[in-house]
């Protein structure tokens, strides 16, 4: 008879567990379980029949033929030491369908076991950050991107929405006050964490991910009263959404209204103020005031370095040019640049700018509202004819249109597994970008970038990929399946989510035990 720890069963679970914990606090556990699993598909025996289960198990085999796109790849190559990294980096894609086809699929319980521990690894990573954000370890934080300690921010902020999802899911689904209390603690906290942590990409994708699970909830309820209630929702979130944006952009447009300083030749010490074409003709603004107007430079620098230890020609503590950051700092508040408005600034100001913080507003606003200014800031700026470099959204709209114009010139099969970032470097080069050769990168969009790898033909099959299985197993009606796809498909948009390692499991972990391993029918809305 077989003990807990001779049955290889536990073992599987174990290997599944340190994956889904490894995901949010360590990349050693997620190869660990991948270790694991690789090992019990050996000592469990019948390679054969698992060989058979896997070529007879079409999902199975849809699932891992995009490894098999990305060695296609390698035939049409030139930068073979990135292609063979690349091919190494998504093994997973291959191995979890490959060896989870041929296991005994998990029960309903054991799929609840391992979601449960994978909400516990997140729970934790959040608590760290927590530690380090009231001041544990002595870590002096400037960007609160740094408060990801074991991924990047946008991952975490994924993770975080992903395992605030399944605790709603647990917290309905729990029978227990003693449960449902913590279940509803833990989704109280990962809430609050994306908005603490200034997550911001999380929580956008959290609220676009609720508004379409009320789309797709509602129109496949089979009550009426439950269709009404999810797409009266649905209509709800969406309005809501559009009028805290809008609200945000009115607001930041409404500064343009503010009445300019009077322009005048010299500062009440003597010194003259910048005049030439530049300044004459510039539009640049902040909070409605022109950046450089107004600017008695030498002035202006000798009264900061009496103020501050950062010198006024280095870097402020997120690497940025402290000049600028004072310069739209001192303007944000309707302030000549000059020593007057040096001597007006707290303390409290002058620490912020040395953080960088470039608009006193900043300092009474909430992560999410700051965030949502600075990208309508950059909007602003881009269509004011200012480049992009160092403004992460519109930068990706430049990887973007770099992106398309390579998928054009190399239409249906693209530039080959290796050759991505040598076909960016090339294009950045032909097309004169403005972009700085640092911030010059790939398309930070995974559909693009399967199209610059394999052309038409490959973003074609990538679709089918992503879309097939969903509507094939009717999992669009799976809670859990869906939250996971929806988080999944958005992140896409924004980021490289497969070319990473922790988004390549990421992926792979939760698309394959809900796709293979469900034993039981998946529960509907």
């Amino acid at each position: 008879m077989k003990t807990l720890f001779t049955n290889t069963r536990t073992y599987f679970l174990l290997s599944l567990s340190s994956t889904a914990i490894g995901l949010s606090l360590s990349k050693p556990l997620i190869a660990l379980g991948l270790f694991g699993l690789f090992i019990i598909w050996l000592i469990d025996g019948d390679v054969l029949l698992k060989f058979k289960a896997f070529f007879t198990n079409k999902i199975a085999l849809l699932l891992s033929s995009i490894y098999f796109l990305t060695l296609l790849g390698l035939i049409y190559t030139t930068n073979f030491d990135f292609a063979i990294d690349d091919v190494r980096r998504k093994i997973p894609l291959f191995f979890f369908p490959f060896f989870l086809s041929g296991l005994t699929p998990l029960s309903q319980k054991e799929l609840a076991l391992v979601l449960k521990i994978y909400i516990v690894g997140v729970l934790a990573a959040t608590f760290w950050s927590l530690f380090i954000y009231l001041g544990g370890l002595h870590i002096a934080i400037v960007d609160d991107r740094e408060l990801s300690r074991f991924n990047s921010h946008i991952r975490f902020g994924l993770e975080i929405a992903l395992a605030l999802f399944f605790s709603g899911y647990y917290l309905v689904k729990s029978s227990s006050i003693k449960s449902r209390l913590f279940w509803f603690c833990s989704a109280g906290w990962l809430l609050f964490s994306l908005f603490l942590f200034n997550l911001f990409s999380g929580t956008i994708v959290l609220f676009l991910t609720i508004t379409i699970l009320l789309l797709v909830f509602g129109f496949t309820a089979k009550h009426n009263r439950l269709k009404f209630l999810f797409l009266s929702f649905f209509a709800v979130s969406t309005i809501s959404l559009y009028v805290v944006i809008k609200s945000a952009i009115n607001n930041f447009y409404s500064c343009n209204k503010v009445e300019q300083l009077k322009e005048i030749p010299f500062t009440k010490e003597g010194n003259p103020y910048l005049k030439n074409a530049k300044t004459i003709n510039s539009t640049y603004k902040e909070n409605g005031y022109f950046v450089e107007k107004n600017i008695a430079l030498d002035e202006f620098a000798t009264a900061w370095n009496t103020r501050s230890k950062f010198d006024f020609n280095g870097k402020d503590l997120k690497n940025q040019d402290i000049k600028n950051t004072l310069i739209r700092f001192v303007t944000s508040k309707g302030q000549r640049k000059d020593k007057i408005a040096i001597n007006k600034l707290s303390n409290e100001e002058v620490k912020a700018i040395e953080n960088g913080i470039s608009n006193y507003k900043y300092l009474k606003m909430n992560g999410f509202s700051v965030r949502l200014h600075q990208i309508i800031w950059e909007y602003d700026s881009y269509k004011n004819g200012r480049n992009s470099n160092g403004h992460s959204v519109f930068m990706r709209w430049e990887y973007c249109k770099t992106a398309i114009k390579i998928i054009k010139n190399n239409l249906f099969l693209g530039v080959g597994t290796g050759d991505v970032q040598d076909a960016f470097d090339l294009q950045y080069i032909k097309g004169n970008s403005a972009l700085e050769p640092q911030h010059r990168l790939r398309a930070h969009n995974q559909y693009l970038t399967y199209g610059v790898s394999f052309g038409i033909l490959g973003l074609v099959w990538f679709l089918v990929y992503l879309f097939y299985p969903i509507f094939k197993t009717s999992l669009y009606k799976n809670y859990n399946y869906l939250t996971f796809f929806s988080i999944i498909i958005l992140s896409m948009i924004t980021e490289d989510t497969l070319e990473t390692q922790v988004g390549i499991n990421f992926f792979v972990f939760f698309n394959t035990i809900f796709l293979l391993s469900i034993k039981n029918k998946p529960e509907e809305s």
